[in-house]
């Protein structure tokens, strides 16, 4: 294979699949964080690279895959290192890996997302310090960004011509997502319709421990698959927007609350965690090497300094 290159960025629900899938791989990858609240993943260079103008992307020289489902599966085939992620489905456990991806991947995590940071007064236990600043910018604007993205979308629309039809099927998504995750009633539906979909995964932990005698199963047993990255990428964002209390606890789901301490204990997620809680520090790097490289690199180096001394200090 060639050098691989994640293009990415740490908060995106999707990208974090991706990262899981190469971390599970031990692939060796390329960081390059798409800041997408600057509008990194529209400039032109990164529409033409992806029509969409979404996140995650992965390059493998030339070559270039989009949508997390199809990276995982590239990961998968062409990375021939760590465990298989995605089972043939000939056999029982590639359809049960197939069929449990499609379940998860039914949640609406969109409107769960946005919807929480737009009514916190859903989020049970508080948004994570980290969307705290997205959900107060949401709040003061009210739509505003959303309105400011599809101007820009406009003028790019007519200095590209050759990429007009994307970026306006971006202003059409600008245009109408607003109109879902500020419907409160339809937020509230999503948040209800997970329920269900967490009942239904209870049952499977609970039916593989039993069948299995496994205590410290995964979705299909002993392996970790596509399919529990999949489940991995929806219990943190549960936990990111502060309802954990409401939808597996020691009492509530025990199975699935079990489940998520032992991904906690997981190298990959580890890793993926790590990156999401860099993001803050990533912002600031970037606006501080904006203004000034020269700072910037000061800055980083002080960064280094503080986190060495701070780990000397506690061993």
């Amino acid at each position: 294979m060639s050098d691989l290159t994640l293009y990415y960025f740490p908060g995106s629900y999707y990208s974090q699949r991706a990262l899981l899938a190469l971390y599970e791989k031990d692939a060796k990858f390329k960081h390059q964080v798409v800041f997408i609240h600057d509008g990194d993943q529209i400039t032109p260079s990164y529409m033409r690279m992806n029509p969409a103008g979404q996140v995650p992307v992965l390059a493998d020289g030339k070559k270039i895959i989009t949508e997390s489902d199809a990276i995982i599966k590239y990961v998968d085939e062409n990375v021939h290192t760590g465990s298989t992620l995605v089972p043939d489905e000939i056999s029982s456990v590639g359809k049960e890996v197939a069929r449990l991806r499609k379940l998860i991947s039914s949640v609406r995590v969109e409107i769960m997302t946005y919807g929480v940071l737009r009514f916190q007064d859903l989020s049970i236990t508080g948004l994570h310090p980290i969307a705290k600043p997205m959900a107060d910018i949401m709040k003061k604007d009210q739509g505003k960004r959303f309105a400011e993205l599809r101007k820009t979308l406009a003028v790019l629309a007519e200095k590209y011509p050759d990429l007009r039809d994307a970026y306006n099927a971006k202003i059409e998504f600008a245009t109408n997502f607003p109109k879902e995750f500020q419907n409160r009633e339809l937020v509230v539906k999503v948040l209800n319709d997970v329920e269900k979909t967490l009942d239904e995964i209870e049952n499977i932990l609970k039916r593989v421990k039993d069948e299995q005698g496994i205590s410290d199963c995964w979705l299909v047993g002993p392996r970790f698959t596509a399919a529990d990255i999949a489940l991995a990428t929806l219990l943190d964002r549960i936990s990111f927007l502060g309802l954990t209390a409401r939808y597996f606890t020691p009492e509530k789901r025990p199975h699935l609350y079990q489940y998520y301490q032992r991904l906690g204990t997981r190298k990959s997620v580890q890793q993926v965690r790590s990156l999401v809680l860099a993001t803050p520090r990533m912002f600031i790097l970037r606006k501080l090497k904006k203004a000034s490289p020269f700072v910037a690199g000061i800055i980083a180096a002080g960064i280094g300094v503080a986190v060495a001394y701070s780990i000397l200090k506690r061993k």
